[in-house]
């Protein structure tokens, strides 16, 4: 079924002729702006990959965000969520033939995070803050979350169905389980804390009120190896591989004003170690998007995605290990 023919069901009323939809990006998912009368939606429609996404934990962690008030301020409201037909969001039952995962919530205007804005002290503050405000809230995810075992684990099993050693040669693979022993072996496991787990700057919006949004908690679990402090390794970890690069000079000024939002500082070496499992992750989380995307232009874009990751990860486990054994 085509997405517009998806969208057409989330709303009685939107009818071809009465709806303007435009796309939204999204890597895995795919994301849609729909407008009827004056009214913007958010609207995302599933990667449909139940071996990689667990809709159903999901669904019951979107639950626990829509209740928790504390959080209210820093993300947009949901308006409907699909598992098992049902909109889990609404009293009304109303029937859905929508693939669970189906997601509708408030648009907000503004523009996504960036590096050029990571480098001022005033977003410095308010992406400390914002993740202060989302650490602190209380919130109970449905699941435990652990990257070396959900998500590392996870995709090197589902990689092995296809031939990715035309992408990655043994020696590469030999290097990536190395490295996420070692980084493995250094963080403890501790009772989990809730984490997003997915922290990059296309999921840190800042609206034309001036205020800092999360968004995207497809990944979120009560983070049982590395807890909250994960979070800050995904974000200095994701963005070192992209261009500009996001320097540890940048990070560690970042770290600083998060040390004082926190009333702690903050665990460097266990950052920089978990940053090193992150590119890790996503070399096998890249293989999966490879095999699985159809087009030339995409899979170009997950080869050179992948091979970034798996040349530059052995430069950050250098830096890593050197830093920590000082």
């Amino acid at each position: 079924m085509k997405d517009i023919e998806l969208i057409h069901k989330l709303n009685k009323d939107w009818r071809p002729d009465r709806i303007k939809v435009k796309k939204a990006g999204g890597q895995t998912n795919k994301n849609y702006i729909v407008q009827y009368k004056n009214k913007k939606f958010f609207v995302r429609l599933p990667w449909e990959r139940t071996d990689i996404i667990d809709r159903k934990i999901e669904a019951k962690n979107i639950l626990a965000l829509a209740r928790n008030k504390r959080i209210s301020e820093i993300l947009p409201k949901y308006y409907l969520y699909i598992s098992g037909g049902k909109n889990i969001l609404s009293l009304r039952k109303e029937n859905f033939d929508l693939p669970d995962g189906t997601m509708m919530a408030e648009y907000i205007p503004g523009k996504l995070f960036t590096l050029s804005l990571l480098k001022k002290k005033k977003y410095q503050e308010k992406l400390a803050r914002m993740s202060y405000i989302f650490h602190t809230s209380g919130v109970r995810f449905a699941n435990k979350y652990n990257v070396f075992r959900d998500e590392i684990g996870k995709y090197r099993i589902a990689a092995r169905k296809y031939p990715f050693q035309k992408i990655i040669n043994p020696e590469i693979v030999e290097n990536l389980n190395k490295i996420e022993k070692e980084a493995m072996s250094v963080v403890p496991i501790k009772k989990g804390v809730p984490a997003h787990n997915d922290f990059i700057f296309q999921n840190f919006l800042i609206g034309n009120d001036d205020k800092m949004y999360l968004l995207d908690f497809e990944y979120a679990g009560m983070n049982e190896k590395g807890g909250i402090l994960y979070d800050f390794a995904f974000l200095f970890a994701d963005n070192i591989f992209r261009n500009p690069p996001l320097t540890k000079k940048i990070f560690e000024k970042f770290l600083k004003i998060a040390d004082r939002i926190y009333n702690q500082r903050l665990d460097r070496k266990q950052i920089y170690w978990l940053a090193v499992a992150v590119p890790v992750m996503q070399v096998w989380w890249g293989l999966l998007r490879y095999f699985d995307v159809k087009t030339k232009k995409k899979k170009k874009y997950f080869k050179s995605y992948i091979l970034k990751r798996a040349e530059g990860i052995e430069f950050l486990f250098r830096d890593i290990n050197k830093t920590s054994k000082k």
